[in-house]
């Protein structure tokens, strides 16, 4: 049996996991989070959660409400930075997938890309 099976959870996993959950909404903005029930739910001692919930809080990803971590919501101001990063990253991420592109994936590429180039000149 390897090492992994058999290792429980850590601090980073229950960082990941914890965001992870918040990403497919599991815990919504204005959430109450919870380290008993967070441990249970991922099987990982309160130390690892307790930890990475306070990283989660230092992220801004948290916030307190007296003794409370609440999932934290997003204002309009962070909504347009965060798209702003997410169109700099898609970007980069198209331009990077250009550059390493195999000559098969180009052949696939081109006649969607000239279809597409082609719709929106009309």
């Amino acid at each position: 049996m390897s090492t992994l099976a058999t290792s429980r959870p850590t601090q980073r996993d229950a960082y990941g996991l914890i965001l992870e959950a918040i990403d497919v909404g599991i815990y919504k903005p204005g959430s109450r989070l919870v380290e008993s029930e967070l441990a249970e739910r991922f099987g990982v001692s309160r130390t690892p959660i307790r930890e990475a919930l306070q990283r989660l809080e230092t992220q801004s990803l948290l916030t307190r409400d007296g003794r409370s971590l609440i999932v934290a919501s997003l204002d309009h101001n962070q909504m347009a930075e965060l798209y702003v990063v997410r169109t700099e990253l898609e970007g980069l991420a198209a331009r990077l997938a250009a550059q390493h592109a195999s000559v098969e994936e180009v052949n696939v590429l081109q006649p969607v890309s000239y279809t597409h180039l082609r719709a929106h000149e009309t």
